[in-house]
């Protein structure tokens, strides 16, 4: 890899020698408070358009074909100057300092460089992206750097990328995500609460049902002429209904326990599965029909626990609305169907219905149709909906029962583009 700072003929000399006074524009260079780092790209703009002209349509697929072509290219790349405040991001002690550890400072990487080498593929007018640096003092800082493109090989002699040091919004950002999962473990902790005592009686059945088959193993071993066939059966029954109160244990666990927020691709039936699990005894023993219709083609980019969350207090509204008042027919439905750019999840019962006058209200904190309810679950629902890039609604007439419903992007992430 070219580390060599080419030195421009104004810049500064090395070795002991006298410094040319710099011209007044390149003063002011250096003296701006934003970090800028001068790169020579000249060479790698001339190697992807030969890449394009050799019919290469797609640069991350032929990465991913391909590579080390992403060092290869790195390597025809080189540093060719830096304002003072790059020298005080890096907490170096001098420029020269900071160009003798550019290397290891700046090292090349795929998800590092590939932002600027799409735009250059792509012909894009400018590029930004995101890294986290390593200080000399061994200080992580955050960054977010933005670069404007030329429109020919020459212009990508001397790219100037501007750093943001983004530490401060980072710090903000992860306090926000820890106090979102925090009241989100809150209202699943409020919202087990309200169904405890049907999940309990749902625990008490596979354990009762252990003890029973215990007890009769014990007979068919202590019978005059034992019989070991039927104990081991026993046995074997009362093994199975243990796993089966142990996977309820387990379940309930990770709903209420503080689990870090993780968002990955996945069927998201399994999230209308586990929340109908958490709610059926509920509807159990209230008579409650419920009705499934989940798409197991469609798949979500998000965190399955809250999304879990977000249709277990929707059905368990559906339930309370069912149990409240007159209904033409105790049936609670929930369905996932893909659209066009984003997956639709909705939940309807066939309660009494809400006054539409009083739709906008539900999303607030704290408002609450239920006498002992905490006015937390629907805004809870909302915040971890539009986290990860959706909406929520709902909509509702007297007499006709009322639908909750919310999308998610088709795909969603986090941009980890960087430069």
């Amino acid at each position: 890899m070219n580390t060599t700072r080419p030195l421009p003929a104004h810049d500064v000399t090395r070795c002991g020698h006298p410094e040319p006074v710099r011209p007044a524009e390149d003063n002011l260079f250096l003296s701006a408070p934003i970090p800028i780092l001068i790169e020579d790209w000249s060479r790698i703009y001339r190697a992807i358009k030969n890449l394009q002209a050799s019919g290469i349509t797609s640069i991350d697929s032929y990465f991913d074909e391909h590579p080390e072509a992403v060092s290869q290219l790195r390597a025809l790349h080189s540093f060719v100057d830096a304002n003072d405040a790059v020298v005080s991001l890096f907490e170096a002690q001098s420029r020269d300092q900071f160009f003798e550890r550019v290397k290891v400072l700046l090292p090349a990487d795929r998800i590092s460089n590939s932002a600027v080498f799409r735009a250059m593929f792509e012909n894009k007018t400018a590029c930004q992206g995101e890294r986290t640096l390593v200080t000399f003092a061994g200080r992580t800082v955050p960054i977010v750097w933005r670069c404007s493109l030329p429109k020919d090989e020459e212009g990508y002699r001397r790219l100037h990328f501007y750093a943001f040091d983004v530490t401060e919004q980072k710090e903000n950002s992860d306090r926000l995500e820890a106090m979102r999962a925090e009241m989100a473990r809150a209202s699943r902790v409020s919202l087990f609460g309200e169904v405890s005592a049907s999940i309990l009686h749902e625990i008490s059945q596979p354990l009762s049902a252990t003890r029973a088959s215990a007890d009769a193993s014990l007979r068919w071993l202590t019978r005059d002429t034992p019989d070991v066939g039927e104990a081991v059966a026993a046995i074997r029954d009362a093994a199975r209904w243990a796993r089966d109160a142990s996977e309820i244990c387990r379940k309930i666990r990770g709903f209420v326990g503080k689990v870090p927020v993780q968002s990955v691709l996945f069927p998201a039936v399994e999230s209308v599965n586990a929340a109908l699990f958490l709610i059926s005894p509920e509807a159990n023993a209230k008579e409650i029909r419920v009705v499934s219709d989940a798409d197991p083609q469609v798949h979500v980019f998000a965190d399955p626990l809250q999304i879990q969350q977000v249709l277990a207090n929707l059905l368990l509204n559906g339930i309370h609305a069912i149990d409240s008042g007159p209904s033409s027919g105790r049936t609670l439905a929930v369905t996932v169907k893909a659209g066009a750019n984003e997956i639709v999840f909705e939940v309807r019962d066939s309660g009494p219905g809400i006054d539409p006058a009083r739709i906008d209200a539900l999303f607030q904190p704290f408002f609450t149709t239920k006498a002992d309810g905490m006015g937390m679950g629907l805004p809870v629902a909302r915040s971890i909906v539009e986290a990860h890039g959706g909406h929520i609604w709902a909509h509702s007439e007297p007499g006709s029962g009322t639908c909750f419903g919310f999308t998610l992007p088709t795909c969603s992430g986090s941009s980890q583009l960087t430069g």
